[in-house]
């Protein structure tokens, strides 16, 4: 398969807030970023992560693979980012949340990846697992959140920005009944 071959079912263009349906082929293209990120970084990168709405079976999404490699340390996390920049990620730095190194992809022109690396122990891991986990296990909450963006989407279609604060309080409110639970 080609460099850009397993991008094919990924990507949107020009920031344009698009919701498709689930395809069936995001999690083997997760699996194959997330060994090429693992060889690339090595002991840098302890776990990588399927994340967001393309890691939530059924769930409609922004045809962009969400992944979150979490790195041994800060330190380790500054040494992976010109391993990242080989593998044709763009390093935008922390992107408004202290600790996590932001990372997008283009493939064609078209965004297909965005990455949250954040250190090993950073609370933000536990949130972005506990806010997947529980859209996955409670089909009800996925088929609200996959309303409310799909209206999002529509309201804010060039607007990525905005797309994103319409959601937060959505988001956090799940994160916080999930993390209530694991109690």
């Amino acid at each position: 398969m080609s460099a850009t071959g397993h991008w094919h079912s990924l990507g949107t263009q020009g920031g344009r807030i698009e919701i498709v349906g689930y395809n069936p082929d995001w999690p083997p293209v997760f699996e194959r970023e997330a060994a090429t990120i693992r060889e690339a970084c090595g002991p840098r990168v302890v776990e990588v992560h399927h994340v967001g709405s393309t890691s939530v079976p059924g769930l409609a999404a922004k045809p962009v693979l969400d992944i979150m490699p979490v790195a041994a340390s800060p330190s380790d996390a500054l040494a992976a980012v010109p391993r990242m920049t080989a593998l044709g990620y763009r390093c935008l730095g922390e992107n408004g949340i202290p600790g996590r190194l932001y990372f997008e992809k283009d493939v064609d022109d078209r965004d297909v990846a965005h990455v949250h690396m954040f250190p090993a122990g950073h609370p933000a891991i536990r949130m972005h697992l506990a806010f997947r986990d529980y859209l996955r296990t409670h089909p009800a909450a996925a088929r609200d959140y996959e309303r409310l963006k799909r209206t999002l989407a529509a309201k804010h279609r060039n607007d990525r920005e905005a797309y994103t604060d319409a959601k937060a309080a959505f988001i956090e409110g799940i994160i916080e009944v999930a993390m209530h639970n694991e109690r």
